[in-house]
């Protein structure tokens, strides 16, 4: 009997999908050959391709997202979504795969669709009485608009596409001069534009996986930068970045940490692995002085990234939490 077919999703729309190219191959190095079937597939704005590791073509249609590995169309029986950015972590290849009846490891439409939108998770997280920072959601501007972010938001503050994800078209602002720029960097990401508080404070991450039905914070990173902010850049380029895994802060901070974004990701009804991004405002109390700033439900997963390491730092192996999710989704 041939073994589960399992896609790999790959690439998507957005200046994320060489990230996601190195995510995918992550996964594909990792999934256990004796157990499942592995392929390919290259999702790009002209047309999407089938192939196995070694690159191997496999005829491929996605009407019925089935290939064919030699015993003519099949469909495949479970998807790993490894995009980053539309039309991976925005909600819309997931409704494509239910109406299908494929599952696949990240969140529902609603879920993704919501977390896509940094001002509306935000907003939300906000209305169910976990702390974010003041902000604000622009649709377009007009002579008045920054008047409104100085009233509203004060600074300095962050300009950021609502959408956008590895920090593309985000800028720290501290000056009144430095906005109109700012804004024409973001609003050439995005059509809607979020402007957030500056919080000042340690910067944190936290991985969340579900693992056999047992949602489970990781150990949390500390991400040091010379940079203003975690920029595309810093992320991915600057030799002088610290991703400090587990994060030297003190134990009951880390426990803080990791029971909300548990408490996070269950609420938003989360799924497979996704990173929470807080500040720690240090000697600020215990309570509210740790800020969720982000929810990224298809976190980096390339062999630099910080997810991997959280893993590690966890005692989980890459590959079990690889093998484990295939494994959940073919028993849901």
């Amino acid at each position: 009997m041939p073994l589960p077919f399992i896609a790999i999703l790959r690439g998507g729309y957005t200046g994320e999908s060489v990230i996601s190219m190195k995510s995918a191959q992550t996964m594909m190095d990792v999934i256990d050959p004796a157990r499942f079937d592995p392929a390919f597939i290259t999702v790009a704005s002209g047309a999407w391709t089938c192939e196995r590791a070694d690159g191997a073509k496999l005829p491929f249609d996605r009407g019925n997202f089935t290939a064919n590995r030699g015993h003519g169309p099949e469909r495949f029986d479970a998807a790993l979504i490894a995009i980053h950015g539309t039309p991976g972590e925005d909600g819309k290849l997931q409704g494509y795969l239910d109406m299908l009846g494929v599952p696949y490891q990240t969140g529902g439409v609603l879920n993704m669709a919501l977390t896509m939108s940094k001002f509306s998770t935000t907003g939300l997280l906000r209305q169910m009485g976990f702390p974010v920072a003041t902000s604000l959601r622009l649709h377009g501007r007009n002579a008045g608009t920054e008047q409104r972010i100085l009233k509203e938001v004060g600074l300095p503050c962050f300009v950021k596409p609502d959408t956008s994800g590895s920090s593309l078209g985000i800028s720290k602002v501290k000056t009144e001069a430095e906005l109109q720029s700012a804004l024409d960097k973001a609003f050439a990401e995005d059509k809607i534009v979020m402007c957030e508080a500056f919080i000042k404070g340690r910067e944190l991450t936290c991985g969340v996986i579900n693992l056999k039905g047992r949602v489970q914070a990781l150990p949390v990173c500390e991400i040091r930068t010379t940079h203003e902010f975690f920029d595309f850049d810093a992320k991915y380029h600057a030799a002088d970045t610290e991703e400090l895994v587990p994060a030297p802060i003190p134990d009951e901070i880390a426990a803080l940490v990791q029971q909300r974004s548990a408490a996070i990701y269950e609420a938003l009804n989360c799924n497979g692995l996704v990173r929470i991004d807080h500040f720690w405002q240090e000697g600020q109390g215990t309570g509210n002085n740790v800020v969720t700033i982000e929810v990224n439900t298809v976190p980096g997963f390339t062999p630099v990234s910080i997810f991997p390491r959280m893993l590690k730092a966890a005692g989980i192996p890459v590959a079990d939490a690889v093998n484990g999710l295939v494994a959940g989704m073919l028993q849901s």
